[in-house]
């Protein structure tokens, strides 16, 4: 073996090992969004501002559930809308049926075991099709996720969100 290898893979090792050493955020929050949603494009900045207040202690991931969603549509609409959730294509429902996602936007607040703490909107804002405030006057993912962290209870465990259906069969 060279020594510039052999180097690497020291290096390498040391980074893994610093790593898998890193604890890994216990909870987990994911949005389910479609691009063309309009409550969808609303909700994103005050996703993305929880995500990164929340950054070193909760993992956030975005699902597109559109079949026909592509890439570059996704990327497009981050894009516009300053998004910058780590994200996953779900075209064949896997994870809208794990979770069973109804509505785009829906967050599901996930703890280590993977049993749903919170389920519904990020917020008040939107509380009938065709209905909103001018902001929100509840933040209820907010609320879900400083009582998880801080050991309580979930004040309000499910809210009925208000937006695009996820269709599929």
């Amino acid at each position: 073996m060279n020594a510039r290898f052999v180097s690497c893979l020291i290096l390498m090792g040391g980074l893994l090992g610093l790593l898998a050493m890193r604890p890994q955020p216990s909870l987990r929050v994911l949005i389910f969004l479609e691009t063309e949603c309009p409550i969808s494009q609303k909700t994103t900045s005050r996703f993305q501002a929880l995500a990164d207040t929340y950054a070193d202690r909760v993992m956030f991931e975005a699902i597109y559930p559109t079949e026909t969603v592509t890439v570059g549509e996704v990327e497009a609409f981050e894009k516009a809308y300053s998004f910058r959730v780590p994200r996953r294509l779900d075209p064949r429902h896997r994870l809208v049926k794990r979770y069973k996602a109804t509505t785009t936007p829906e967050v599901i607040l996930l703890d280590a075991r993977d049993r749903i703490l919170y389920r519904g909107s990020v917020d008040d804002q939107f509380y009938k099709l065709g209905k909103y405030r001018p902001s929100p006057t509840v933040q209820y993912l907010r609320d879900a996720l400083e009582a998880t962290l801080h050991g309580q209870p979930v004040p309000v465990a499910r809210v009925t969100p208000v937006g695009c259906l996820i269709n599929y069969q």
